[in-house]
């Protein structure tokens, strides 16, 4: 039965969360019905969704992006709808922390002709505003001691301002980056460093369960040569150092990449995108002599392997098993519509929940080479 009445806090106006008026088996339903649709070969081969339990639903938000607006009088934050804002001041997917935060701020920042904050982004004890200002305003009037004290109070380690004089659906820019109170990177549950602009799954336990069912398929052991695509700060490629496996990761950004080597100081990194890596990729391949199992793990953004990825897969490195994460189901079937007309077989298909109550799921497939 559906359920009517929106959780205490939710604004109707707000679209973040598609399948809010669902219960908990409802989404999930609708989830694994959309994946056996847009994997229709692959169908059979979808699991059970894996997700938390009911009671972690919600308030599990700690990273988040919205938007902020001064409305002549006051700010606000939240979610755009068009070009209108619509505040959420007590969103229920939020960790209370983060809803005390973003009314902090609404309260204490200065108005708009002095602080052109255009975005709220936090990334859990992270917080960045993205500022249109072309030089760094005088945060001084409100930065006060009772305000530093109030985000050290609520968890916060960092707070930057992101100056971008031409934002707009973009949200970071090249540069512009000034911590203005704290330090510069945190750490999270299981030790890992992050930064601001750091990409992390919003549920621990869930990635944790990932990773584990790709490291269990892998097997990766001091007999393997490991390569990750889309590495980001390193939570796979120190699972696979741990293991004792040649490793190497590659990573677009620079500073994900810069937190990787903290994470996992035992594997090589490369900066660049994947299909600009070939070369180094390959050479890292055929350094050594010894006969190593090849093993690839990729967790790409939602466009999917680059053009040329699929391809330089199964013709040059030919591993012999391969995971990959998806949050597309859509360019998850391209990919592996390539994959498996040459040479790899589809094993298992796990979903994943990391996103509850919206309309998102993510795939995790295991191949193996034929």
């Amino acid at each position: 039965m559906t359920v009517s009445n929106l959780p205490i806090g939710c604004v109707e106006e707000c679209r973040g969360c598609g399948h809010r008026h669902m219960t908990m088996d409802e989404s999930i339903s609708q989830k694994k019905c959309f994946l056996s649709k847009k994997l229709t070969k692959w169908s059979e081969l979808i699991e059970e969704v894996r997700t938390v339990a009911s009671a972690s639903r919600s308030g599990y938000r700690d990273k988040v992006n919205l938007a902020m607006r001064w409305n002549g009088f006051a700010w606000e934050t939240g979610t755009l709808r068009r070009d209108e804002l619509i505040p959420i001041p007590n969103c229920p997917v939020h960790k209370p922390y983060v809803n005390e935060l973003i009314g902090l701020f609404n309260s204490a920042l200065p108005q708009y002709s002095e602080i052109q904050a255009v975005r709220y982004v936090q990334t859990g004890k992270q917080l960045t505003l993205v500022v249109k200002n072309r030089q760094l305003p005088d945060f001084y009037t409100w930065l006060s001691p009772e305000f530093t004290e109030r985000l050290t109070s609520l968890g916060v380690e960092g707070l930057w301002l992101h100056m971008f004089p031409s934002s707009g659906k973009k949200v970071f820019g090249k540069g512009g980056w000034h911590l203005i109170w704290g330090k510069e990177a945190s750490q999270d549950e299981s030790g890992l460093w992050y930064g601001p602009a750091a990409f992390q799954q919003l549920l621990p336990s869930l990635a944790s369960d990932a990773l584990e069912t790709a490291f269990e398929f892998l097997r990766p052991d001091v007999n393997s040569a490991l390569i990750e695509m889309y590495c980001g700060t390193g939570m796979g490629l120190k699972k696979w150092t741990g293991a004792g496996a040649k490793v190497l990761g590659i990573e677009i950004s620079a500073e994900a990449l810069r937190l990787a080597v903290l994470n996992a100081p035992e594997a090589i990194t490369l900066t660049g995108s994947c299909r600009h890596r070939l070369p180094q990729m390959e050479e890292w391949l055929l350094d050594d002599k010894a006969e190593y199992d090849r093993l690839l793990y990729v967790n790409p953004p939602r466009t999917g392997l680059e053009d040329g990825i699929a391809d330089w897969i199964t013709s040059f490195m030919k591993p012999s098993r391969m995971a990959y994460l998806s949050c597309s189901a859509g360019t998850l079937n391209r990919d592996l519509s390539i994959l498996c007309s040459t040479g790899y077989l589809v094993e298992r298909i796990i979903p994943f929940d990391f996103f509850p109550q919206t309309i998102h799921i993510e795939s995790l497939v295991l191949l193996s080479r034929i």
